[in-house]
């Protein structure tokens, strides 16, 4: 089985300038930039990757274009959740055609499903493929939420590996890490990857690490050698970065940084609303500051 620790970026899908097609040249050109950067590998096709303004077609093609460039280096992980079980089956099944490593999957949202019907969901939905699955916990966009002792009972399932973790309750996290700790946890908020790593998260899994792999990486490292001071720093300079992109939009300002980094993302479909001249002007000064080696908590860390 493939080993599911580490760090992973959560891809967001590149359109062209009308938002009609996917533009794979550029989502090739972040991939290789993503896996070249030491990243372990991708979670494609999530709530970073606009899933749910896709169409089925889109979000196989996504799938595809990224298996292509990917060309099996780093590990694969793809998101398959959707409100109707019969397209994450087919999801499930193309994902594993297009031999990625990986799936996982959100809750089925919108109704109020019981854990009992939400239980036999995600056992039918990892019976579709040989493949490893990962639950996506993310009560704040889904607005589906367990309890500990009811997260642990889902991951009964000798299929089910392990949690992609968006949720900011890190008491929860801790106690669940205790109960479940021959599975693998993987943090989901950008902003307290070091909170959840020194509560015993396998990795993370974030949308900025897009932006800043390098920094995340050392952060990672860092927490590994137990060199907490530095690691504290980068998450410090880290937080800094998504402050800012918090207080425009974080999927707008991802793709706007990218952009003005050199990957032309094109913007977020709608029902999402273009950045401001304002907002693009803060994003600006943004990244002079945190993505052009200016910081000064990077500089004091790489002296130390």
């Amino acid at each position: 089985m493939t080993k599911l620790t580490g760090l992973y970026a959560a891809l967001p899908t590149p359109f062209n300038q009308d938002g009609s097609e996917i533009a794979s040249d550029v989502l090739g050109a972040l991939v290789a930039r993503n896996l070249g950067s030491g990243l372990d590998g991708l979670y494609v096709g999530g709530s970073t990757g606009e899933a749910f303004l896709m169409s089925l077609g889109e979000r196989k093609e996504l799938l595809k274009l990224v298996a292509k460039t990917a060309d099996s280096c780093g590990t694969l992980i793809a998101h398959v959740g959707d409100p109707n079980p019969e397209v994450s089956a087919q999801l499930a099944h193309y994902a594993a055609d297009q031999g990625y490593h990986a799936i996982s999957a959100v809750p089925p949202f919108y109704y109020r499903y019981s854990i009992d019907e939400i239980l036999t969901h995600y056992s039918w939905l990892a019976d579709q493929t040989d493949l490893p699955f990962l639950i996506y916990n993310f009560p704040d966009l889904s607005g589906v939420r367990w309890s500990v002792n009811e997260l642990a009972r889902l991951l009964d399932n000798p299929q089910i590996v392990g949690v992609k973790n968006t949720c900011g309750d890190l008491f929860a996290f801790e106690a669940l890490r205790r109960k479940v700790s021959n599975k693998v946890l993987l943090h989901g908020f950008d902003e307290t990857l070091l909170a959840g790593l020194a509560l015993g998260a396998d990795g993370g899994i974030g949308s900025t690490y897009n932006l800043q792999p390098e920094r995340i990486l050392s952060l990672f490292n860092f927490h590994k050698a137990g060199q907490v001071e530095k690691a504290a720093a980068l998450q410090a300079e880290a937080n800094g970065l998504i402050e800012e992109m918090i207080a425009v939009g974080v999927l707008p300002a991802l793709k706007y940084l990218l952009t003005r980094i050199g990957i032309p993302m094109g913007t977020c479909r709608k029902p999402f609303a273009p950045l401001s001249n304002a907002d693009q002007k803060r994003l600006d000064a943004t990244a002079e500051m945190y993505l052009s080696g200016k910081n000064e908590a990077a500089q004091k860390v790489a002296k130390a």
